[in-house]
């Protein structure tokens, strides 16, 4: 018999510990909390625990958390505590824990086997029991008697322990029981086996002996009855005189031969109609729970308390350091919904009774429809105020708008200023393009005209100059809405006015108002004029005033030009600065220190009157040195009562300019000789070529008059056109010359398919063949090449070398093309001709230089084709054999374009007009030039002459011309404005520009400015018929 208990024990306790032994493994985690809970894993008190340090742990990537649960009811001997300890050892026996907390006082049965496997590691120790009791009693479920009770406090040095109790209020449940119960005769507690209920069921006997010794007493526990026999006693209990505690009801069971522990009993408890406390605050919470509550610490702060702890652990502080935790903040806590199910009020609870799921009053459900009824309620009646006090305003408002106007009205008529109404005339798009005056005040009557005289009239025919400037600032007023003012001129009677315009949409009125401001601009012009001299006395000047205080050895300076004051280098943001005297003479340079020093020290001792020296100094700027020469002068400024020197003023000048004027004065005078000789040789260059085309000029035209054959004729007039051209094209060539090295050259990059551009340089080119013994081609590469380039220019370059090419070419052909090399485009033009010697190939880029002195040319054509070239960033050079013909090539910087989308040519409707009835306007201020157009043009069509550009507009207006040749330098209104005001009225008739400025941009911008040709001055009759056909072919239909 005694052989099968020992069999079964074993069966028994290999079973308990196969879970156990299941789930060993070993943890690679150095950095990681250990926790081990006396109870089961679905435990309520344990589980909050862990839950609360999970999400701790959460929240630091780099710590782990490990739980272990000891089942403490499943641990009934030794040998199962001891495989327990092993698996503990086993796992985690690599890395020890960087803390270890403890759920419950069982857990401490193997601290010191803790101890022995990780040494003194700290332990966070949750309990409900301020003391530990005898191993046999956690292990055999029994109570732990006063005597054997060890207090933890004792534990804590010896085991670097830290206790957070969890109080179970044993007295103030039972008390909390009573008040709710007052007329309870039997008491009931129900509890499992384990020593923690063991023990409580000895507390709340000696307390409810001191209450109440009357009161029946009844200890509960599944060993007595199973849970069904539970339920039916609950169900016969007197809910008005039985109170009711409720610990765990935890068990062990056994099925088929296997053991397991049942933990969730308690939820079938809570269905019967007993009353039912408890001890767990997660029960409580449960608002479908069952239980109605008990006497119980704030859980929330407990946990914040549990996470403080282990966090001033994990940062180093021993746990033995830390105080221990006892709740201080118990309180009865009832679940509100619960307590009304089992048929109690809530008055029947204490004063201090925390309530949970309590449904809210009548006052907190509608607190906020009540407040918005009130406010809404207080804000119609502000608003009904409001609009009675709106009104009264309004009348009162109203009645100071009529006083207003007319207090207005005889201000405008009263006021020392100009006044006008003016009604705004706009073209369909919206522009202004004519006003009408609509009122005026008495001053405006005063200075012009009355105001019957004007109201209802044009301004342009009042004041016609005026027009332009107000019609301009009239579109802004009324484009922006806004004020504008501007100054104006008026010329006839020598007066300045400030304008100011104020736009009326809604009327399409203009208010405009002119104060007389003539002193005022002659005032400004003074000052103007004596604040430019005196900044400019300032800048030249440069002088930095300094203060020297003898007795603190600092300098107080004006720092605008800090030099050798300021320190590091680095920028001061103050407006004075001192500085120690040591960083004064720091930074003088050294060869120049002690003099510089012995002149401030005999000032100071009185052997001289003031300082003037001058010196050099290092400065540094953007962690550069450099160095400047100063000029500094001083004086004393105070002494004490013995005469002795306290202050020092002065300044200091910065003559580095001067000091580099000065040692540059013998190289520029050499410069100066040099630039006279070359002058010299410039103008006798220049005397010569210009003297050759004009004597054959001069002296062919002298003669032509004379000369009776015809033949003779048209051969002194083709010469006379040949030096023409030839003496245009130095003139030309010089002034691009001028430009260049006055360095205004204007460069305008724009993209450009290169391939169309070489193409129609090559067919303007062609013109230029003498003989059909030379070909000329444009050798197109396969691929078209799009870049930003500057087109003007490189077809200026182009068509100087394929002329030079032209000039030395007698048979054969000329080639020229391009390619591009890496980020370069690679121009050249070839030819056929005579070559180049090689002794004098670099020479040809010379001015003036001339390999064939019979050979027509300027000798500026090369030279300035260099200058081009390396201005734009590019190379120029020549390959040639004499005899063999000869290569230019220049190279310029490539840039990548967008492809360019040719846009379509405008669809202008042609003009119609009778052959004989064809009139041509020409606009030109200067008589001798407008001479020639008539003798040019007269047989052919009818002239209208224009004398400056505004009588050009007007003569549009009135006459219609169907062609305008326009002169772009004119009076009044120059050709690009008067072109801009024709545009406003036709965007069809022809307009030609008639210039004599001779650079590619001044043609650039004629093109880009509503013009369809271009003339350049000196007029060629032959190229002007020649572009009014082509201009008549395209626009006008002769009937």
């Amino acid at each position: 018999m005694n052989m099968k208990k020992y069999v079964l024990a074993f069966f028994l306790c290999f079973i308990s510990i196969t879970p156990i032994l299941a789930q060993r493994d070993h943890i690679d985690i150095s950095n990681y909390i250990l926790c081990i809970n006396s109870y089961a894993e679905s435990s309520p008190w344990s589980n909050r625990m862990i839950s609360t340090v999970s999400e701790y742990v959460q929240k630091n990537p780099k710590l782990a958390l490990y739980a272990e649960h000891m089942n403490t009811l499943m641990i009934d001997n030794d040998t199962i505590l001891g495989e327990f300890k092993n698996m503990i050892s086993q796992k985690y026996e690599h890395h020890r824990p960087r803390l270890l907390i403890l759920l419950g006082n069982p857990s401490l049965l193997l601290r010191d086997e803790y101890r022995e496997l990780w040494g003194d590691i700290p332990i966070v120790l949750c309990s409900e029991e301020k003391f530990i009791g005898p191993k046999d009693t956690y292990i055999y479920k029994q109570p732990v008697t006063q005597a054997e009770r060890v207090p933890i406090s004792q534990l804590a040095d010896p085991y670097n322990l830290v206790l957070l109790y969890s109080n179970l209020y044993l007295r103030e449940n039972i008390q909390l029981i009573s008040h709710i119960i007052p007329d309870m005769k039997k008491f009931i507690f129900i509890g499992d086996e384990r020593e923690i209920n063991q023990t409580n069921n000895l507390e709340i006997q000696t307390k409810l002996k001191a209450i109440n010794p009357n009161i029946e007493y009844q200890y509960i526990t599944p060993q007595k009855m199973t849970t069904n026999q539970l339920l039916d006693s609950l169900y016969h209990v007197d809910p008005n005189t039985t109170g009711i505690l409720f610990a765990s009801w935890f068990y062990k069971t056994t099925f088929a031969g296997n053991t397991s522990l049942v933990t969730n009993a308690h939820k079938l408890i809570v269905t019967t109609t007993a009353p039912i406390f408890t001890l767990n605050m997660a029960d409580i919470t449960e608002e479908n729970g069952g239980m109605i509550g008990g006497y119980t610490y704030d859980q929330k702060h407990y946990n914040q308390q549990l996470i403080h702890t282990i966090s001033e652990i994990l940062t180093g502080k021993p746990a033995r350091e830390i105080p221990f935790y006892m709740p201080s903040d118990g309180a009865p806590i009832i679940n509100y919904t619960i307590l009304l199910r089992k048929g109690f009020s809530p008055s029947m609870c204490p004063p201090n009774t925390h309530f949970l799921n309590k449904p809210l009053g009548f006052w907190k459900q509608n607190k906020y429809f009540i407040m918005g009824t009130l406010s809404f309620m207080i804000l119609l009646a502000i608003v009904f105020f409001y609009r009675i006090h709106s009104l009264n305003s309004i009348k009162k408002a109203q009645q100071k708008e009529i006083d207003a106007m007319t207090n207005y009205k005889n201000l405008v008529n009263n006021m020392p200023i100009l006044y006008m109404q003016e009604e705004v005339l706009a073209d369909k798009n919206g522009i202004p393009v004519e006003l009408i005056y609509r009122n005026v005040n008495a001053h405006f009557e005063k200075n012009f005209f009355r105001k019957e005289e004007v109201v209802g009239k044009k301004a342009s025919e009042i004041f016609p100059e005026s027009m332009p400037d107000f019609l301009h600032f009239t579109q802004i007023a009324l484009s922006e809405n806004k004020v504008i003012t501007f100054p104006y001129y008026f010329k006839k009677i020598d007066t300045f006015y400030d304008i100011v315009l104020k736009a009326n949409r809604q009327n399409n009125m203009i208010d405009v108002f002119c104060l007389n401001s003539t002193e005022l601009h002659k005032a400004q012009q003074k000052l103007s004029t004596i604040n430019n001299k005196l900044a400019m006395s300032l800048d030249v000047a440069n002088i930095v005033p300094w203060k020297w205080d003898l007795r603190s050895k600092t300098i107080l300076c004006d720092i605008n030009k800090p030099i050798e004051l300021s320190t590091q280098g680095k920028d001061v943001a103050e407006e004075q600065l001192a500085v120690p005297d040591y960083h004064y003479f720091s930074k003088i340079f050294k060869e120049d220190r002690k003099r510089v020093e012995q002149a401030y020290q005999n000032l100071i001792d009185g052997h001289s009157e003031k300082v003037k020296e001058e010196y050099r100094v290092v400065s540094t700027q953007k962690g550069f040195h450099r160095i400047e020469w100063v000029e500094a002068q001083a004086a004393v400024e105070t002494r004490d009562e013995n005469g002795k020197p306290l202050t020092l003023v002065g300044s200091s000048l910065v003559i580095t300019e001067r000091k580099k004027m000065e040692m540059e004065l013998i190289n520029a005078k050499n410069r100066a000789e040099e630039s006279n000789r070359l002058k010299s040789a410039f103008l006798a260059n220049m005397s010569h070529e210009i003297r050759t085309p004009l004597n054959a000029i001069v002296g062919f035209s002298g003669i032509l008059a004379s000369t009776e054959e015809e033949e003779e004729k048209q051969e002194y007039v083709s010469i006379i056109e040949n030096n023409n051209t030839l003496l245009l094209q130095l003139i030309s060539d010089i002034l691009d010359l001028s430009k260049i090295e006055a360095g205004t050259l204007d460069l305008h990059y724009s993209n450009v398919e290169i391939n169309d551009l070489m193409k129609d340089l090559e067919n303007m080119c062609q013109l230029k063949l003498k003989s059909d013994a030379v070909k000329l081609e444009f050798v197109a590469p396969e691929e078209p090449c799009f870049a930003h380039i500057e087109k003007n220019r490189l077809s200026q370059l182009i068509i100087n070398l394929v002329t030079n090419a032209i000039k030395f070419t007698i048979q054969g052909s000329i080639r020229f093309g391009y390619k591009r090399q890496n980020n370069e485009l690679y121009f050249y033009v070839a030819d056929t001709g005579c070559g180049i010697p090689q002794d004098k190939q670099k020479s040809i880029f010379g001015r003036f230089v001339k390999l064939n002195s019979f050979a027509q040319g300027t000798g500026l054509g090369l030279s300035i084709c260099q200058t081009l070239v390396e201005h734009m960033g590019g190379k120029i050079g020549v390959e040639s054999e004499e005899g063999n013909g000869s290569t230019f090539w220049f190279t310029l910087p490539y840039k990548q374009a967008e492809t360019v989308k040719k846009s379509l040519p405008k669809d202008i409707q042609p003009i119609a007009i009778e052959k004989d009835k064809l009139v041509i306007l020409i606009a030109e201020d200067n008589e001798s030039n407008y001479k020639l157009f008539e003798s040019i043009l007269k047989y052919d069509y009818h002239l209208l002459h224009a004398w400056d550009g505004q009588e050009a507009v007007n003569m549009f207006k009135e006459h219609n011309p169907q062609i305008i040749l326009m002169d772009i330098n004119m009076p009044v209104l120059d050709g690009y404005e008067a072109t801009k005001e024709i545009r406003k009225y036709s965007a069809k008739v022809p307009i030609i520009a008639i210039t004599a400025f001779a650079y590619a941009s001044d043609e650039q911008r004629v093109m880009e400015s509503g013009f369809d040709g271009y003339m350049p001055k000196p007029i060629n009759a032959r190229q002007l018929k020649a572009q009014l056909t082509d201009i008549m072919q395209k626009r006008i239909v002769l009937l």
